[in-house]
Parts: C-alpha cells; sequence; structure tokens
C-alpha cells in the first residue's frame, strides 16, 4: 500500500512538522511552489512535502503568493479535482522576471 495523500493548510501543521518542512527547505520553499485551481476554481499556492509515510500538498496563505497581478501564470490547472493520483511536476517556472 502507498502513502497516504494529504492538503494541509500551512496555519495547521504541528510544531515537529514545521521544523520538518524547515529542514527540508532551510533556503525557502519558493522554488518548490506549484499553483492549481481548487474545486471552486481558485487558484491555490502549495508545496509538495513528504515524510516516511505520508504526501502532503501544504496549501500556503494566499498572501504568500509573490505577484497577486500575474496574468501569465502558466502553472495553473483549471479543473483540476484529483488529488488521488496526485502528481507534482519537477519543472516549476521561475517568476523572477524584472522587465
Amino acid at each position: 500500500m502507498g502513502k497516504k495523500r494529504i492538503i494541509k493548510k500551512f496555519e495547521q501543521l504541528s510544531p515537529e512538522m514545521i521544523t520538518q518542512f524547515n529542514q527540508k527547505f532551510p533556503d525557502g520553499f519558493e522554488d518548490s511552489l506549484i499553483t492549481f485551481a481548487n474545486p471552486k476554481g481558485e487558484i491555490e499556492l502549495a508545496v509538495p512535502f513528504e515524510t516516511e509515510d505520508t504526501y502532503y500538498l501544504i496549501k500556503m496563505p494566499k498572501n504568500s503568493r509573490a505577484s497577486d497581478d500575474d496574468d501569465d501564470n502558466d502553472n495553473s490547472y483549471d479543473g483540476f479535482d484529483n488529488f488521488e493520483n496526485l502528481e507534482i511536476a519537477d519543472d516549476v517556472a521561475d517568476d523572477d522576471d524584472d522587465d
């Protein structure tokens, strides 16, 4: 049997999980952020995080988004509602363009 898959809000992580999260991302998690559309069609930001027995998708607070006016976000997945077969791509785009 595979690992459990859980979507959890960052604010709801236990102190132990926050410590593990900080150890996995000591230099920040910006390069690991993904976006997806929740069942309501709202864009969510999340970070994939794996423990020994569970695969988490940690939803970040909406105010953690780097740019709320980024209209050409190529990382959103409209209509994505099948979290049981969730796979995270390794090619998260950089939003560091300062044009």
